[in-house]
């Protein structure tokens, strides 16, 4: 599967720039988000006391050190296993450089976080959401680049369909545990999906030109 190709990953990122501007002007504007105040009451009613050590875990994952180890312990896999430097560099860049937009998005935004209890400490801005911005970016590059392992199109659906509601727990972690408003987490997967598309393009692009240029290196000449 190649992402530059895939109609369906044009259709997911124009949806995601459409959902990004949506919730950017809104939130700009000052004006209650109905959006907020009706799925913060979902999840909230749907979740109980009881799956918040769950949730804690998701959270955990989607932190720093979460992202890390899962960032390292991937790295290692592409070294040790394919010897793959450009998904290498081309995740590090996508993660770094993500979370490096993610703040200055925060920055420039500059919501406050929801007037409510917050069930684990946090110390920046709202919007959009780190966890899910991240998190998007990271699970969906390691699901690529696993997708682009497997043979058949069932193993790589199902491969597709586990990385999105490992990325969906991840971002909603952050609502239920109140540090968030779902908006945030909205405009923070349409922001990672962009941002991991323009990273594995690029990916993508490189990679073509340097298997090109090696082809055309170790291709036998023909003498006329």
């Amino acid at each position: 599967m190649e992402m530059r190709k895939s109609k369906w990953a044009y259709v997911f990122l124009i949806g995601s720039a459409a959902i990004f501007l949506y919730f950017l002007f809104a939130v700009k504007s000052g004006e209650q988000i109905s959006f907020d105040r009706s799925l913060s009451t979902v999840f909230t009613g749907l979740f109980p006391e009881s799956t918040y050590p769950f949730f804690e875990f998701m959270d955990g994952l989607g932190g720093k050190i979460g992202v890390g180890i899962v960032t390292l312990i991937f790295l290692i896999m592409l070294w040790v296993k394919h010897g793959n430097y450009a998904a290498m560099a081309a995740l590090v860049f996508a993660v770094a450089i993500g979370n490096e937009v993610n703040k200055w998005l925060k920055n420039t935004i500059g919501r406050a976080r929801p007037d409510q209890e917050h069930l684990v400490s946090v110390a920046s801005l709202s919007f959009p959401s780190g966890h899910a911005m991240i998190g998007m970016i990271l699970y969906t590059f390691i699901a690529f680049v696993i997708i682009n392992g497997l043979r058949t199109s069932k193993a790589k659906w199902i491969t597709g369909v586990l990385a999105g509601i490992w990325i969906f727990l991840m971002g909603i972690s952050r609502i239920v545990m109140g540090v968030h408003y779902p908006s945030d987490v909205a405009a923070g997967f349409a922001a990672g999906f962009i941002w991991v598309f323009l990273s594995i393009v690029l990916y993508e692009a490189v990679k073509a030109k340097t298997t090109k240029v090696s082809y055309k290196k170790h291709s036998p000449k023909i003498s006329p």
